[in-house]
């Protein structure tokens, strides 16, 4: 019998260590490398309101005004995790869903997607479509084709837009942060 629990208290442990070892990587990240300056000196709770770059942990994400606590993480492979998080701000809770990717570099690509709704209300009207609600490929090719421009410049327009959202999404490892 005592043999029976030990045997079963290791498979357990191993187990946990196994399910530990599938998180997302330890350290602090930075949605700048300006902001893994600052955390040197204070931590993010302590720049508080001065807080105005995202950091990222394997706890969760924290802005200046908002907090979000990873609640499940989901191993894709060795690199890459799909993490749910308990997102509040000012009073308000929300669910989100994030997509993190461990680049070559150390660094994290990370893509949320926030369904942010507001309490429902009849009255409410569908909103009308704005030219900053177009999607950026869209207003491309609508600008493209009444320039008469060729085909190629569409294409560079859309690689130019990829680009600079992939940069958007980079958290940069922090080194020796404050505790």
């Amino acid at each position: 019998m005592r043999r029976t629990a030990l045997l079963a208290l290791g498979a357990l442990l191993a187990s946990a260590g196994l399910a530990a070892g599938q998180g997302l990587p330890e350290g602090t990240f930075a949605s700048s490398k300006e902001g893994c300056a600052r955390l040197k000196q204070k931590t993010a709770a302590e720049l508080g309101q001065d807080l105005d770059f995202n950091v990222l942990s394997n706890k969760g994400l924290t802005t200046n005004l908002q907090r979000c606590d990873f609640v499940s993480v989901t191993a894709r492979n060795a690199t890459s995790w799909l993490a749910t998080a308990f997102c509040e701000e000012q009073g308000y809770a929300f669910p989100d869903l994030f997509a993190v990717v461990l680049k070559e570099s150390g660094d994290l690509s990370v893509t949320r997607m926030t369904v942010q709704q507001g309490p429902y209300d009849e009255t409410d009207e569908e909103p009308s479509l704005s030219a900053d609600d177009l999607d950026p490929s869209e207003v491309s090719r609508a600008e493209s084709a009444g320039s008469g421009d060729s085909v190629a410049s569409e294409d560079e327009a859309a690689t130019e837009t990829q680009s600079g959202d992939d940069s958007l999404n980079i958290y940069f490892r922090c080194e020796k942060v404050k505790p």
